[in-house]
């Protein structure tokens, strides 16, 4: 009677709000390599459109690196903003060739 009908919608609310959560997960993941997949590909146009004169060679080696390495930090940072680690365990490229 009256219980098996309260079961049955506490049930369906149960299975409702188990499929609203998955479906969030997935698209927060989803999100998160959108998000991987637009600084990539910023970092490869800035890459690319470097200049390639000879002479300025070191200058652009050093630029190219800083931005590697600062486009590292933002990924681990953003992804440490969302995440529940406890310890700081995001690898980055080496923050040292800072200057």
């Amino acid at each position: 009677g009256a219980l098996a009908g309260f079961y049955s919608v506490l049930g369906f609310l149960l299975v409702f709000r188990s499929q609203q959560a998955y479906s969030r997960w997935w698209e927060g993941g989803g999100l998160l390599q959108q998000m991987r997949g637009e600084w990539f590909n910023a970092f490869s146009s800035c890459i690319a459109f470097c200049n390639s004169s000879p002479d300025r060679a070191g200058e652009v080696e050093a630029f190219q690196h800083l931005l590697l390495r600062l486009t590292s930090m933002l990924y681990g940072a953003a992804l440490s903003d969302v995440s529940e680690m406890t310890d700081d365990s995001m690898e980055f490229v080496n923050p040292a060739g800072i200057s």
